[in-house]
């Protein structure tokens, strides 16, 4: 991990997320510690437990698909912006199996019209597992 990295806090606006909160405010939790990189990017690190299967002996599709939803919430986050996921394509490249270390990357790639466009990726031992690229919009004030 890049040395020009920092620990995050947990944005206020997530205490209780099932991604990143920690497990002493949400039991539930996937207790993800995104990590924000000086680049914008984020990563963070996951270990799958047999809690996290689908299939038996693989990583559930859904828990994949919210661990690159939180890394790409959390660079916006990282930049002070609140936004909600209005599009998400997941792209399923390989199974991720039990006991697996997974890395999770996510970056910015633009802004247009007030749509955020973010790309990730779930990684083991640097082998690409599931990328997604996802939309992201601010809500609308009430």
């Amino acid at each position: 991990m890049s040395t020009n990295s920092y620990c995050h806090y947990t944005h206020e606006s997530h205490h209780q997320c099932a991604v990143c909160s920690s497990i002493n405010v949400n039991p539930n939790s996937l207790a993800v510690n995104y990590q924000y990189l000086a680049d914008g990017s984020v990563v963070g690190e996951f270990h799958v437990l047999p809690r996290h299967q689908g299939y038996t002996d693989l990583l559930h599709g859904g828990i994949a698909s919210s661990l690159l939803d939180g890394a790409m919430t959390h660079c916006l986050l990282s930049r002070d912006i609140q936004a909600l996921t209005a599009q998400l394509d997941v792209r399923y490249h390989a199974p991720i199996q039990l006991d697996d270390r997974v890395t999770i990357t996510a970056h910015c790639e633009g802004e247009r019209r007030g749509i955020y466009q973010l790309v990730a990726q779930l990684r083991v031992n640097s082998e690409v597992r599931v990328t997604a690229k996802g939309k992201f919009i601010r809500p609308k004030k009430a």
